[in-house]
């Protein structure tokens, strides 16, 4: 379903609302189960814009925040949401292990995810994504949907059993994750459509697309 012109008008005269440069905005949470996916929509991204996580190796986010290593190995994909975030639209671009990322203390492995990017349009809307890794999309529209839609934690048989987020190499993480979106206008953390059905729900007022930003 798309979003429509209404709601789309509101989210992005909410997001360019007195927004003089481009900022930072920190955003954090917790995944269940392994096939999740969260959803953040950004706009007047400016020259170079970073996306990245720090669900992995820990570090300080963008925020001056401090957090703790041991989450999962995250992914992400950048989709163009410009007209409505739908079925058809594109994918921008992804990384699952990002170049010059920390090492995480216990498994001595570099695995957040970070983007770089110096081409996107700055008129233009975003969607950014963040998975577990080997939940890849499918691309090249995110109506293509995300490799591992629908199977649950399929992570768990790395450890013999059914507990979520277990690396190959036996080790146990968990579902938090950090995501830090620096270089754009505004950025928001909403619900997450399914493909199949593609329900976004309405944008409302403005005071639903207010940032977290953490303090």
């Amino acid at each position: 379903m798309r979003l429509s012109r209404l709601e789309i008008g509101a989210f992005v005269f909410c997001m360019l609302a007195g927004v003089a440069s481009a900022s930072s905005f920190s955003f954090s949470g917790t995944f269940t189960q392994d096939d999740q996916r969260q959803l953040f929509l950004f706009t007047a991204p400016s020259s170079d814009v970073l996306l990245r996580t720090w669900s992995y190796a820990g570090g300080t986010d963008a925020a001056g925040g401090i957090v703790a290593p041991g989450g999962f190995d995250p992914a992400l994909a950048l989709f163009d949401a410009t007209g409505g975030f739908t079925t058809s639209s594109l994918l921008v671009d992804s990384n699952d292990d990002g170049a010059g990322v920390a090492v995480d203390p216990v498994t001595g492995n570099a695995y957040d995810s970070l983007l770089e990017l110096f081409g996107l349009d700055p008129g233009h809307t975003y969607a950014l994504v963040l998975t577990q890794s080997n939940n890849f999309a499918n691309g090249p529209t995110y109506g293509d949907g995300f490799l591992q839609d629908g199977t649950g934690n399929f992570t768990a048989a790395n450890c013999g059993g059914t507990t979520p987020f277990c690396e190959s190499l036996g080790v146990y993480r968990n579902g938090s994750w950090e995501v830090d979106i620096v270089g754009v206008g505004t950025a928001a953390e909403t619900g997450v459509p399914e493909p199949a059905a593609f329900l976004l729900g309405s944008l409302g007022l403005c005071a639903f697309v207010l940032v977290r930003r953490r303090k």
